[in-house]
């Protein structure tokens, strides 16, 4: 899989299959091949670029079979992108037993042409114990190790675990090894009773154990109102029957639910009834054709929501997006809220920043994985604090910056200001996502634990603007690295314009800018090596023959990236090494450093300057 943008763990990608490339987020309706309600050609008209059908209906039905082995199945369905088969197991699950075996269906898949291969195996439901679960997880395992397919094809292993965990990220491991596709499996009970907050312990701890550079793939998720949330999750492509699955129960998805054709008074602009029928006219069409008609809108509504998803993911404002869909129901809204536990471990694939503004609505607004990596910081902040003292509301209020400035320079203290009901280094007041919102810091009912008395002129200990870079830094890139990029004797520009810092210097050498649009740090080499010596958490090395070309200001390849960092978080400087130690380049990572050292194609580092520049 290549990734062309994202936005955390969510993001816009391309999978590669023998039929075509399917740009990721991506929806494949299923279809059904004895009974074809809207015509291929008009799925691929509403933007759909693969499909997934059932590979075990087709073994079992002679006409189909025929067809499907004399001639393929994408003569057999008139489709000529990517197809996906499923393999019987939930038939396997609903009918108690099927008379095909694991090796030969995915024989036949391959057989008969398909580009996404699915192994046959053990479906497991919320209500099965442990053991039952544990042993389908390995029973799945040995079933996709037992087979092989065609060059150029897509081997899917099913990820299962039901609601447990440790399961979903052993399996999610386990297929990792072996698969090029991961489709998480179990999934269809929770999603049918809105069990949204059990959906995300599924995902992410399904997502969290497998392959970064394999898609994630989400069995039955295809529904308008929780797939933003499941793609901020990870999850790369879904299927759904539900668009017609609906229809033949007269109900229409729209982006935060769905509605019953009974209770509705008109359609929506976007939608293919709109000017078409009137609610009334499609009540009395017939039976046909009023599925069908009900099925396109289904469709339309599912593209609809992926081009959203996708815009949001390209501006940086999908959290907001999805807290601003959990409105919508109940469900979403507790399954919202339980993202707030797995901050932990969501937190390092966030970007340093973000090109749109974070909005704050209430108390949970402050669950995202910026608002965590802030207080994450302020608590080490104030544990290596000698003493801490708060700027209240009032006193900011009524004191301009320079008065604030000047008796911060008299002492020496952790200074606090308070920022959408927390406690920050006032230091980070003009980074993101504080600066875009920094008046929110003045809440109602915010008091300090005491007002900072006024001291006589000329008794500075200390400088606001350098202190402020050295908490950047240490924010940015870690512990001890403050002082070391900027020791007393850093020449300071400011904006003539603004006032704010542009640029640091050492012995007329800039070190850092630092960057106008979200307020944090961009070294240079310069400044790359004054922190080298306590900058691992930020490194990565690659091969001797990538140095060479990094070195001179190059980018850095995934494929070439022999040992990254944990800590790398996308978006933040990154220090290149080379295998024999040497300092080559600094850049700007383009993923986490999980990612760099899972992926085999894309760029790892846009490096800014090299050591032979």
């Amino acid at each position: 899989m290549e990734i062309l943008n994202r936005d955390g763990l969510a993001r816009i990608g391309l999978i590669e299959t023998i039929h075509g490339k399917i740009r990721t987020p991506a929806v494949m309706p299923v279809i059904n091949p004895n009974i074809i309600t809207v015509p291929l050609n008009t799925i691929s008209d509403l933007g759909f670029q693969a499909i997934i059908t059932n590979g075990y209906i087709i073994r079992r039905s002679e006409k189909l079979r025929r067809a499907a082995e004399e001639h393929g199945i994408h003569d057999l369905l008139k489709f000529n992108g990517p197809i996906m088969t499923d393999s019987g197991t939930f038939q396997e699950y609903v009918y108690g037993g099927v008379e095909y075996g694991n090796v030969e269906m995915v024989k036949f898949q391959d057989r008969i042409g398909s580009d996404i291969i699915t192994i046959r195996d053990i479906f497991t439901t919320p209500e099965n114990s442990r053991s039952e679960i544990e042993s389908a997880v390995e029973e799945g395992y040995a079933r996709a190790r037992s087979v092989k397919i065609s060059k150029g094809k897509l081997l899917a292993g099913v990820i299962q675990g039901g609601l447990y965990p440790d399961l979903r990220m052993r399996s999610s491991k386990l297929m990792s090894k072996i698969s090029d596709y991961l489709p998480i499996g179990g999934v269809v009970p929770l999603l049918e009773n809105y069990r949204y907050a059990d959906l995300v312990d599924v995902i992410v701890n399904s997502k969290l154990g497998a392959r970064f550079d394999l898609p994630i793939h989400l069995f039955g998720g295809g529904h308008p109102m929780f797939m933003p949330m499941a793609v901020m999750l990870g999850v790369d492509t879904f299927d759904s029957s539900s668009y017609v699955k609906y229809a033949r129960g007269n109900r229409l998805m729209f982006p935060e639910g769905t509605r019953d054709l009974s209770k509705l008074s008109g359609f929506p602009f976007w939608s293919p009834l709109n000017g078409r029928y009137s609610p009334d006219e499609l009540r009395k069409a017939g039976e046909d054709e009023r599925i069908y008609w009900i099925s396109v809108h289904n469709l339309a509504a599912i593209s609809m929501e992926l081009s959203e998803i996708r815009e949001r993911i390209m501006e940086g404002s999908l959290w907001q997006y999805v807290e601003w869909k959990s409105q919508a129901h109940p469900a979403l809204r507790e399954a919202f809220i339980r993202l707030a536990k797995y901050m932990p471990k969501l937190e390092k694939f966030q970007e340093i920043s973000k090109k749109s503004p974070q909005y704050f609505a209430d108390a949970y607004s402050l669950s995202n994985p910026y608002v965590y990596r802030i207080r994450k910081f302020t608590s080490r902040y104030i544990e290596r604090a000698m003493d801490i003292r708060e700027f209240s509301a009032s006193y900011m209020e009524r004191h301009s910056a320079s008065e604030i400035a000047e008796i911060y320079e008299k002492g020496r203290f952790a200074a606090l200001i308070h920022w959408n009901g927390i406690r920050i280094p006032m230091e980070l007041e003009d980074t993101y996502p504080v600066q875009q919102s920094i008046s929110a810091r003045f809440l109602p009912g915010c008091r300090a634990r005491y007002e900072l008395p006024q001291r006589s002129a000329g008794d500075s200990i200390r400088n606001f603007d350098l202190e402020k870079l050295r908490v950047i830094a240490e924010y940015q890139y870690g512990e001890g690295t403050g002082v070391l990029l900027f020791p007393d004797g850093t020449e300071i520009r400011k904006s003539k314009k603004t006032g704010r810092i542009r640029t640091a210097s050492l012995n007329g050498k800039i070190t850092a800018t630092m960057r106008a649009m979200d307020g944090f740090l961009t070294l240079t080499f310069e400044g790359a090596k004054l922190i080298a010596s306590r900058a691992r958490r930020i490194s990565i090395v690659v091969t001797k023959e990538s140095a060479e070309f990094n070195s001179k200001g190059m980018n850095v390849f995934c494929k070439f990236v022999r040992k990254a960092s944990n800590w790398i978080i996308p978006m933040n400087d990154t220090l290149v090494y080379s295998e024999d130690g040497s300092l080559v380049a600094v850049g700007k990572a383009a993923m986490s450093g999980r990612e760099m050292k899972q992926f085999r194609r894309g760029v790892a580092v846009n490096v800014h300057e090299g050591v032979l520049e």
